[in-house]
């Protein structure tokens, strides 16, 4: 039996960054959806009304309107802050929510403080403030910290096409924390090679420690592994939505 998968995105990325990992899924006959974020590529806003909130509104209604059940949804990165929100709006129409490389923040805090609580001077994630509201990866960083294990061509390609993250999203507190409390089953893929915060240890044990017994899956890869490793990627969605 087919799953049905909605796919998140993190900071500066859109739905598009699925489109290898969504193929690969879809070849193997699971339905596969991969929207983006309000504020991003093809879903323009302004960034000073673009809060964690709106992202939560908009994924929970574009599952409703589709009227999709069962749903794996899966959050990478900052995606991770979505997906849990989104949890506690609409949880009977999930199946599994799955962390991949992803953020866990379940108390309200600002995911800004905790970052620089957990992962104090984080290389790579602060980026240049493009507007009062808006910040982008550092050019040189991202190469770096993010896509490390990529050529040099791929990394170029990735960088080309992201866009400034709406900066309310990490700096306000985020509103949900109830996810705890509704024991929907988790998930957690784990790069081993994650840099994005100076040390894979900020996301895996950290962050993925936060969750109660999620099925885990790990690939040696860097913080995009949906380009550098997409058919690894798709395996261990698929595994874990099946487990």
């Amino acid at each position: 039996m087919s799953e049905t998968f909605v796919l998140i995105h993190g900071a500066w990325h859109g739905g598009w960054c699925w489109r290898a990992v969504m193929s690969e899924l879809e070849r193997n006959g699971e339905r596969c959806f991969a929207p983006d974020l309000p504020g991003h590529c093809g879903n323009p806003m302004d960034h000073a009304q673009v809060t964690l909130s709106t992202y939560v509104d908009y994924v929970a209604r574009f599952i409703e309107e589709r009227g999709l059940t069962d749903v794996v949804l899966a959050g990478h990165s900052l995606g991770g802050l979505t997906i849990s929100g989104v949890a506690e709006k609409i949880p009977q129409r999930l199946k599994r929510v799955v962390f991949v490389s992803a953020m866990v923040i379940l108390d309200g805090a600002s995911p800004a403080k905790e970052l620089e609580r957990i992962a104090p001077g984080r290389p790579g994630s602060r980026g240049i403030k493009t507007g009062p509201y808006s910040v982008m990866v550092r050019p040189e960083d991202f190469p770096k910290y993010y896509i490390q294990d990529a050529s040099a061509d791929l990394a170029s390609f990735v960088l080309a096409a992201l866009v400034p993250q709406p900066t309310r999203v990490i700096t306000e507190p985020s509103p949900f924390t109830g996810f705890p409390k509704l024991g929907l089953p988790t998930g957690y893929i784990i790069c081993e090679d994650d840099l994005a915060m100076g040390h894979p240890s900020v996301w895996h044990p950290e962050f993925s420690g936060r969750l109660d017994r999620p099925v885990t899956r790990s690939i040696k890869s860097g913080h995009e592994l949906m380009f550098t490793h997409p058919i690894e990627t798709a395996r261990a969605l698929s595994e874990i939505a099946r487990a």
